[in-house]
C-alpha cells in the first residue's frame, strides 16, 4: 500500500480567455476530492480566493497557503491556469513551494505549456537531485 501523502488544494474561478466560460471552484473541488481519494493523498484543507488575478500575490488564499503551518508535500490544482498562466510567476510559486518541501501538482494531465512546463520543472529538480546525492555517496 502507497503511503498516504499529505496535501493542501487550491481554488479559483478560471475565467477562459476570450470567451465567457469560468471553470468553476466547485467543478475544479470536485476533481481535486476525486484525485486526492483514488491516489491516496490526505488533503488538509482547501483554499480559495473569489476571484482570478494574474498577479498571484495580489490573492489572500494564495498567501494563506504560502503562509500554511501545517506540513504537507504536494499543493493540489485542478490545473495549473489557477495559479497564473504566466511561466515566470509560475516558477516563483514553485520555487516558495520547494523551499517548503513541498510540489504542485495537477490532478488533470493536460497538454498546454503552463501543465508541460510544471511536469519538465519538476522531471527537471529530480534529476539535479539525484546528481547531488550522488555526489554525496561517492564523496563518503
Amino acid at each position: 500500500m502507497k503511503k498516504t501523502k499529505r496535501a493542501v488544494g487550491y481554488v479559483c474561478d478560471i475565467p477562459i480567455p476570450k470567451t465567457d466560460l469560468v471553470i468553476s471552484k466547485e467543478d475544479q473541488r470536485a476533481r481535486i476530492l476525486k484525485y486526492a481519494q483514488q491516489e491516496n493523498i490526505e488533503l488538509i484543507t482547501i483554499f480559495d480566493d473569489e476571484v482570478f488575478t494574474e498577479e498571484p500575490a495580489d490573492r489572500p488564499g494564495l498567501q494563506k497557503l504560502l503562509n500554511c503551518k501545517e506540513c504537507f508535500e504536494m499543493v493540489l490544482v485542478e490545473r495549473a491556469w489557477c495559479v497564473t498562466r504566466r511561466m515566470k510567476d509560475l516558477k516563483a510559486f514553485m520555487e516558495k513551494l520547494d523551499a517548503k518541501n513541498s510540489q504542485l501538482v495537477a490532478s488533470s494531465y493536460l497538454w498546454d505549456c503552463v501543465s508541460q512546463h510544471i511536469r519538465h520543472y519538476y522531471r527537471v529538480e529530480a534529476k539535479r537531485r539525484e546528481a547531488a546525492a550522488k555526489t554525496v555517496r561517492e564523496a563518503a
